[in-house]
């Protein structure tokens, strides 16, 4: 039911010793005293947790790292009311992940997830209305990269049946079918 049981249930410890420890404050001065230990214990786990949250970001762009990106977009596609598309774009050159990250900027929003997939690719997982969304999505993305003189093959996929792998595959698909159109064979 919930992506990350372990964040629930520090949450919860937290909010139930806090409501303990003021029951008790309240009763007896002293008697609160017995919780203070636990209620640091607690703190400790959510701070140890929150240190693994701060490993889930990829040092080189800023962006979610594979695992977090993964949790992230399973849970947008659960909660997805409507059609999500996946961009998967192929960086060719070192260097230039900042570049495409600058040309395609302006087609998104603060609502829109991008992460890392596998050891260079950048995927993003966007709200789209309709299938054909997200056609027209990434042939703006495409026009953005060119626009900028960034050389980045660039896969799409679009699902409203919230299944991420099959989501993942069909896009990378896209991608190695353009590379190979374009007479470019990369293996990862």
């Amino acid at each position: 039911m919930f992506a990350k049981p372990k964040a629930h249930a520090v949450e919860i410890a937290t909010q139930g010793l806090g409501v303990a420890l003021a029951g008790l404050l309240t009763w007896h001065v002293l008697l609160g005293l017995l919780v203070v230990p636990a209620v640091l214990l607690v703190h400790r786990w959510s701070l140890r947790e929150t240190v693994k949250v701060e490993q889930a970001f990829d040092e080189e762009t800023g962006l979610w790292s594979e695992a977090a990106w993964r949790i992230q977009a399973q849970q947008k596609l659960y909660d997805a009311r409507g059609h999500v598309a996946l961009v998967i774009i192929d960086p060719d050159g070192s260097g230039s992940d900042r570049q495409i990250l600058d040309a395609i900027a302006s087609g998104l929003t603060p609502a829109d997830l991008l992460g890392r997939y596998s050891t260079r690719q950048i995927v993003v997982l966007i709200a789209v209305g309709r299938r054909e969304a997200g056609l027209f999505l990434s042939t703006g993305f495409r026009s953005d990269l060119a626009r900028a003189g960034v050389c980045a093959p660039l896969g799409c996929a679009t699902t409203a049946d919230g299944e991420l792998e099959g989501l993942l595959i069909e896009a990378m698909s896209d991608l190695m079918a353009r590379r190979a159109a374009a007479g470019v064979h990369h293996t990862w």
